[in-house]
């Protein structure tokens, strides 16, 4: 009897390490990630901003000063003024919440007339239960930055409509290329820019102005100007004295010169125009500049748009003439314009392009800002926001994909904030626009 229960005993026992034994597992090798990787080349011409030529040409017979003036000047002065040589960053990243957060960024410097070629590379799993990121998809920041003087200047941003990541990629890449306004409708990104009697095809910057002023004698109070003298003293006969004319612009963003531009006359514009008579029907007149203005509308590196104009006493803008004395070398400076600006907010305009806040001319003559319409009028259909800052996403933290560069870690900082529909972009923009703008001097 006891033979048998040994006997049972065993075979139980055996079953058991037969049972442990079966529960041995030693794992296989996981499947490694298959990653792909699609670049995209975005090139662009880029150029200052500008009135589109067909918005020129529809102002001809209404105001034909403003016309002549704005067809010389852009006729005299290349697109790429402002462009040239810059190191630009493009960024494209979600507005709208996806299901992991995107951002993509390449730097690239622009060449002496103002082309640009960024790589953009778009890193990503096939096998990792991971949405293809070019299939999300949501409402886009796109960005176009410069860094100058320690600060980050958006040049260009616009806020699509809503599309697949696929899509604004494909649509920026080809030649004459698009954005998808919140609207629907198209925005050209390219415009026909007349120069020096020839057609260019580049890309404007709504963040990059030039500008001219026109100077002349300001001797009597019953007209808003009169010719320069046929001659100064020592200083020649015109239009030869007009090289000790000099103007400049200082920009400042928290008590610091943030920027600085200084111009003397232009000889091309002033011999096309007969310096001046043939827009103003006034001799004698010099045109100065062109001097290059960078609006402030900060990108800081945590993502935050901001306008600097909102923060108390941290923006100012000033305009200088100077004269200077040949027999002594000292400089006679004449303040043209010295303002600290105040706040204006943000401006939205049909719900996706950033123009900078508004526009305006300055009448040296009777010292006051006049309304300018910007491109295409587009001004009128604006939407200011009470806000002066916009969160884009934190653009300088770490970013993963397995080992691609899409999402970002969520122990660096979650997802990237979201923009709502009529909160989207901002901007201050003050222009001394291409209108007559005469101030004499005596």
């Amino acid at each position: 009897m006891r033979l048998v229960a040994l006997g049972i005993l065993m075979v139980a026992m055996l079953s058991l390490v037969s049972l442990i034994g079966l529960g041995v597992y030693v794992p296989s090798s996981p499947t490694p990630p298959v990653y792909v990787t699609k670049s995209y080349a975005v090139s662009m011409n880029l150029a200052h901003s500008e009135p589109s030529l067909s918005y020129v040409e529809s102002l001809r017979l209404s105001e034909p000063l403003t016309y002549s003036e704005l067809v010389s000047e852009e006729n005299a002065t290349a697109p790429w003024i402002g462009a040239a040589n810059l190191s630009f960053t493009l960024v494209i990243t979600n507005a709208t919440p996806t299901s992991y957060p995107i951002v993509l960024k390449s730097t690239s410097l622009s060449n002496s007339t103002g082309g640009v070629r960024w790589i953009l590379n778009v890193t990503y799993p096939l096998n990792g239960g991971l949405q293809n990121p070019l299939t999300l998809k949501a409402r886009w920041f796109v960005l176009i930055t410069t860094h100058i003087n320690g600060l980050n200047y958006t040049v260009y941003a616009f806020e699509t409509g809503y599309e697949t990541l696929g899509e604004v990629l494909g649509n920026l890449t080809v030649p004459g290329g698009y954005l998808l306004m919140y609207n629907g409708y198209r925005y050209s990104l390219w415009h026909h820019y007349l120069y020096e009697g020839s057609l260019h095809y580049v890309v404007p910057l709504p963040g990059v102005v030039t500008f001219y002023t026109w100077f002349g004698n300001d001797l009597n109070t019953s007209s808003r100007v009169m010719p320069l003298p046929p001659e100064i003293n020592e200083q020649g006969e015109f239009p030869l004295y007009l090289r000790y004319f000099t103007v400049e612009l200082n920009q400042y963003v928290n008590y610091t010169t943030a920027y600085s531009a200084t111009a003397g006359v232009n000889y091309v514009l002033g011999n096309e125009t007969d310096y001046g008579y043939d827009i103003f029907s006034v001799p004698r007149l010099a045109p100065l500049g062109p001097l290059t203005y960078y609006t402030p509308l900060i990108l800081y590196p945590n993502g935050t748009l901001i306008n600097p104009s909102c923060l108390p006493l941290s923006y100012g803008l000033s305009v200088v003439f100077q004269f200077e004395n040949p027999a002594y070398g000292t400089f006679t400076p004449i303040t043209l314009f010295n303002e600290t600006s105040q706040a204006t907010g943000l401006t939205l305009i049909n719900g996706s392009l950033l123009l900078g806040g508004f526009l305006i001319s300055y009448d040296f003559y009777n010292l006051t800002k006049i309304l300018a319409t910007p491109l295409n009028g587009l001004l009128t259909q604006g939407v200011n926001y009470a806000g002066c800052e916009i969160q884009v996403g934190n653009l300088d933290v770490p970013i993963k994909l397995f080992n691609g560069s899409l999402v970002k870690d969520n122990a660096q900082g979650g997802s990237t904030k979201g923009v709502t529909a009529h909160v989207l972009f901002m901007a201050w923009l003050l222009r001394l626009f291409k209108l007559i703008r005469l101030l004499g001097f005596y």
